[in-house]
C-alpha cells in the first residue's frame, strides 16, 4: 500500500504590482535542498531556476498563476513570504560597518518585516506632454542576473527600449509588439533631455524589496545603518 502525500498548509498573500490575492505552501525539503546547491554554485542561472522552481511548486492558486508573469520585485517578495513558512522568519547575518571594517557583527531580522517599498509618486504611465504617454513594463525575473541599471545612457535606453509596453501619441496607440527594439530606441534618443529624464525616474521610483536596520558599532560607540535591497541579500 502507497504512503499518503503529504498535506502542507496554505497561506495567503497579495503579488505586490497587482493587488491579486494568491496561496502559497512551505517548500518541501527537496526544495529546499535544490536551493541550497543552487546557493553553493553561486550560479546566477541556477539560483534563478531553482527559485522559479521553487515558486511553481508552493503557490497552489490561482490554477493560471505563472512566475513568468511577474515583476522581479513580485518574485523577490513572494519567494521570502514561502522561505519565512519554510525555514523560519529569523535570518541570521554577519555584518560589518561600511566605516570601520574591523568591527562585525551577528544580526537577526524577521523576513516577515520585509516589505515592498514604493513611493507616492510612482506611476508605470508616464507623460511626456500633453499628447504623448509611455506605458512601462516593471522588470521581470529574466533581469536577476544583469539587473537594473541607468547609470549611463547607453544602459538606461536599452533596459527602457526592452522594457517600454505601449506608446501612446494622441490617440494613437503603438504596442511593443508592433515596434522593434530598433524602432524604440531611435524614439528614445529622439526624446528631450527633460523627457528622458521623466523615462528614467520609472525605475528610480519602482518598488524594490528593502530592508533596513541600524546597529551600534561598540568599538566607536557610534550607530551605522546597513539597507538589505534585492533577493540576493537575503538568499
Amino acid at each position: 500500500m502507497a504512503l499518503p502525500k503529504h498535506i502542507r498548509p496554505e497561506y495567503s498573500t497579495t503579488i505586490p504590482s497587482t493587488g491579486k490575492r494568491i496561496k502559497y505552501q512551505p517548500f518541501t525539503v527537496k526544495e529546499e535542498k535544490v536551493l541550497v546547491l543552487a546557493a553553493e554554485s553561486q550560479d546566477q542561472d541556477e539560483i534563478v531556476n531553482a527559485i522559479q522552481n521553487v515558486l511553481r511548486n508552493c503557490i497552489s492558486s490561482p490554477a493560471d498563476f505563472d512566475v513568468r508573469n511577474l515583476a522581479l520585485f513580485d518574485i523577490e517578495y513572494l519567494f521570502l513570504k514561502t522561505r519565512s513558512k519554510s525555514a523560519g522568519e529569523k535570518i541570521k547575518l554577519r555584518v560589518t560597518d561600511p566605516t570601520d571594517p574591523t568591527f562585525t557583527v551577528d544580526h537577526e531580522i524577521n523576513i516577515d518585516k520585509v516589505s515592498i517599498v514604493k513611493s507616492e509618486d510612482h506611476t508605470n504611465m508616464i507623460e511626456l506632454g500633453e499628447d504623448v504617454i509611455v506605458k512601462m513594463n516593471y522588470p521581470d525575473v529574466s533581469f536577476f542576473n544583469e539587473g537594473v541599471s541607468t547609470s549611463d545612457i547607453s544602459s538606461a535606453i536599452n533596459l527602457i527600449a526592452k522594457l517600454v509596453d505601449q506608446i501612446v501619441i494622441g490617440e494613437e496607440v503603438y504596442s511593443k509588439e508592433e515596434m522593434s527594439e530598433p524602432e524604440i530606441t531611435e524614439w528614445l534618443e529622439g526624446l528631450t533631455t527633460e523627457n528622458f529624464k521623466k523615462v528614467t525616474s520609472f525605475f528610480d521610483t519602482m518598488p524594490q524589496l528593502k530592508h533596513s536596520f541600524t546597529i551600534r558599532n561598540t568599538n566607536t560607540d557610534k550607530d551605522f545603518t546597513i539597507t538589505l535591497e534585492g533577493l540576493a541579500d537575503f538568499f
